[in-house]
């Protein structure tokens, strides 16, 4: 197998898992964002923001969901 396949192969993975977790964020935006409330003060003060502000939040899911599209397109 060669690096340019491993490569492309890898995109489209990532592609998918971020239009997999953008479009959970959209649908449940607090719930989503709860589930990475753990780890340093910093994390946990940005997801609960984020948790507060349901449109942000579904703003932000439909911009990573877009990039997994542009992923899988190139």
């Amino acid at each position: 197998m060669n690096e340019n396949s491993t490569c492309r192969r890898l995109l489209q993975i990532g592609g998918i898992l971020l239009i997999a977790d953008g479009i959970a964020g959209i649908v449940m935006p607090r719930r989503r964002s709860l589930l990475w409330h753990v780890g340093p003060q910093l994390v946990k003060a940005a997801t609960e923001e984020i948790a507060d502000h349901r449109r942000t939040a579904r703003a932000v899911n439909a911009a990573k969901t877009a990039l997994g599209v542009v992923l899988l397109t190139r």
